[in-house]
Order: structure tokens, then sequence, then C-alpha cells
């Protein structure tokens, strides 16, 4: 099996819990894509989708992203030649946060293609009761457009280290668990 696993805006693949899970998994014989995004600081959408491109997704990858990465994953699964296994969105969203237009623009600015998205691979939306960024409740919202799996974490903030996720086994579970299928 193989995992590629995508830093969210303004990170890289060292924070958060994505080098832990990279870790679990090459443990476990997969292997395992921890890229860079580029210009992760004002990122542009055809950019980061060439960089996923690049690292030749197919029908035994699995995909999980991080906050923003997951408005590239949505874009991905539009195409009409996407495959995947599977695919894992933490802190998902669809709609341009006012605050961040000029740096996520491109992700957002021409909406997404549910009909494209929706049954195409499973999808599992991982969000957190309290991310002090996201609207839970469109997060829910997503799900049901998408037709994915929601599975809301109380208090887990945005993810992120600071919010003691520098590890994540319900993750590492369930892509496990969805692998053996």
């Amino acid at each position: 099996m193989k995992a590629i696993i995508i830093h969210g805006w303004d990170q890289k693949p060292v924070d958060e819990w994505l080098p832990w899970l990279a870790d679990q998994l090459k443990s476990k014989d997969w292997e395992v894509e921890l890229p860079t995004t580029p210009n992760a600081a004002m990122p542009k959408l055809s950019e980061w989708m060439d960089k996923l491109l690049s690292l030749d997704p197919n029908e035994e990858t699995v995909l999980a992203g991080h906050s923003l990465s997951n408005s590239l994953i949505l874009k991905y699964l539009e195409r009409v030649d996407a495959k995947l296994k599977s695919t894992y969105l933490v802190a998902a969203w669809d709609y341009l946060v006012p605050a961040l237009e000029q740096e996520h623009i491109t992700f957002f600015e021409n909406g997404f293609d549910y009909d494209a998205i929706r049954d195409k691979v499973p999808i599992t939306i991982l969000q957190s009761t309290n991310d002090p960024y996201l609207d839970f409740d469109k997060g829910e919202e997503l799900a049901k457009k998408i037709n994915a799996t929601f599975l809301p974490f109380e208090n887990a903030g945005h993810f992120q280290t600071k919010s003691g996720y520098e590890e994540f086994p319900k993750l590492l579970e369930l892509i496990l668990e969805e692998s053996n299928k």
C-alpha cells in the first residue's frame, strides 16, 4: 500500500501528526510520501496539484490531508482520472474563509463539483468540535454533500501539536482498517 500525507497552509511535512503517521505506516511496510508543497505560505492550487500528480496516486493509494490540503484533495477527486483506495480529510472545509482570501483564493474560487466527488472513493472527514478556524456544522454539511463518513472529535482544536495532536492513533487505525478491505 501507498500513503500520501499532505500538510496544510503555511506548514511543513514535519509539522503536527504527519511525520508520526508516516513513521507508523512505514513500520508496517507502506510506501509513504510526505511531500513539501510549493509556496506553502501563499499557495496556488495549480502548483499543489502538480505536486500531488507527480506522486502518481493510484488505486492502492491512501491520501490523507490536513487543513487546506483537503481542498486540494477534493479538487483532485473532481478529476475523471482520479484514482485512490481511500482518503481522510482532517479539518476539512469547502468555503473561502474571508480572513484568508488572499492566501486561499485559488483553492475555492471555482467551488467544488460535489457530484464528481461523491462516491468515487471512501472519504472520511475528521472534524473537531472546537476548531478555532472552522465551522463544525459546515464540516458535517460537507460530509453530506460528498457522502463521506463524518467523525467528530471533542475538543481537538485544529488537530495540531498545540491541541495534543503530535500523534494521531485513531487516524492510523482508520487507515489500516480501510486498507484491509
